[in-house]
């Protein structure tokens, strides 16, 4: 996205940036202060901590500069209200204006680190050109959730307080290319680090025992919040002490979406632990449900479901689904997960297929409207 985006610009006479070497291993999240002026007066301290367990080559980068000074009166250069804010910029020391945000050559590149991490208000994320391993070291805080840049740009920390000074610069008045019309400048400072390690998730659905859970349609396997979440790790499998792992995935929601089409009569085992971005929890208790016997009756498909039952397949899917048993629905309308409507669908047929495809990947909410005036949601998952 251009507002994201630097340019790196040749030079005859381009400056060489080392870097710190590595003399220490974390032990938890490294905490610093932006202490942030204009035209002389401080304006206030935005407090962020790193995340090394999550993306360690960037919080080494960021580190790395930080040891230097290398920040310390560079600009906040690009502002966008309910965005973010972006900095970090050499060329913002005392360049012209015009060439803010554009980077210089000899800048060591740091390659992406692209996780389940996401882009929620006060997160630190880095900045890069259409090469995704061309981050240096400008950054950007979102003032506001942008959920587009998951798994596209690398999440390596987040503010801790002083949220509202984000807000105070990301409403700064600014000229047509979204720089602050006064220079806000920022000062980098290394504070400590937070080494708290998060508690375990509390699992809560399926319930543990659970039995008869319907291999026809996708189960969702669900805990609490952890206050101190950045990322959720899922196990799931058929062998008790996970020796064999059916599934294991990172993921940023409560929830995690295991496909239809199970094998019956079985049982399965799953756990969750969360990542802090400096430590892993202990593993949530390993939890177990049983599928359902399949059909035998002579003819039967294995995992025929009531003919009126509504079928959406496949779920997750990496575009296009299709909803079966639609006869008794007058519309379909099609949400985001923070409920943000994306569009609706006319039913005219039995069968009705959902093209997805130009939207961007994640967990979609699915409410079918029927004739009768109630309503049904579903959750989907786009790949």
């Amino acid at each position: 996205m251009r507002i994201l985006l630097f340019v790196l610009i040749l030079s005859n006479s381009a400056p060489i940036f080392a870097q710190s070497p590595v003399t220490n291993t974390y032990t938890g999240k490294p905490r610093f202060e932006i202490l942030t002026k204009s035209n002389g007066d401080t304006l206030g301290i935005i407090n962020v901590e790193l995340f090394p367990n999550i993306a360690y080559k960037h919080t080494r980068n960021f580190d790395s500069l930080v040891s230097q000074n290398f920040y310390d009166t560079t600009a906040f250069h690009r502002v966008i209200p309910n965005f973010m804010i972006q900095g970090g910029d050499p060329n913002s020391r005392n360049g012209p204006k015009p060439t803010w945000g554009q980077g210089q050559i000899g800048q060591p590149t740091v390659p992406a680190e692209f996780t389940a991490a996401k882009h929620k208000r006060g997160i630190l994320s880095a900045a890069r050109s259409n090469d995704i391993n061309s981050a240096t070291s400008q950054f950007f805080i979102c003032h506001a959730a942008a959920p587009w840049l998951d798994g596209n740009y690398s999440v390596y920390g987040r503010v801790t307080s002083g949220i509202n000074f984000v807000d105070t610069i990301a409403l700064a008045p600014r000229d047509n290319n979204d720089c602050p019309n006064d220079k806000i400048e920022m000062f980098v400072n290394y504070i400590g680090s937070n080494d708290s390690v998060p508690v375990a998730p509390i699992q809560f659905k399926p319930v543990n025992d659970s039995t008869e859970i319907d291999t026809t349609l996708i189960t969702y396997l669900s805990w609490k919040h952890v206050p101190d979440a950045i990322i959720y790790q899922v196990q799931f499998s058929n062998d008790s002490t996970f020796a064999q792992i059916t599934y294991s995935t990172n993921t940023g929601n409560l929830s995690y979406a295991v496909t239809a089409g199970l094998p019956g009569n079985t049982r399965y085992f799953w756990r969750v632990r969360t990542n802090n971005g400096g430590h892993f929890s202990n593993w949530s208790p390993v939890w177990h449900f049983t599928t359902q016997k399949p059909f035998n009756d002579v003819g039967l498909q294995k995992n025929l479901i009531n003919a009126h039952e509504l079928l959406l397949f496949p779920n997750p899917t990496k575009g296009i689904f299709t909803i079966k048993n639609a006869n008794e629905l007058q519309e379909i309308e099609v949400y985001d997960e923070l409920g943000k409507y994306i569009k609706t669908f006319g039913k005219d047929k039995l069968s009705h297929e959902i093209d997805l495809r130009k939207e961007n990947k994640g967990l979609y909410l699915i409410k079918c409207q029927y004739i009768n005036g109630s309503e049904k949601t579903f959750k989907l998952i786009l790949e």
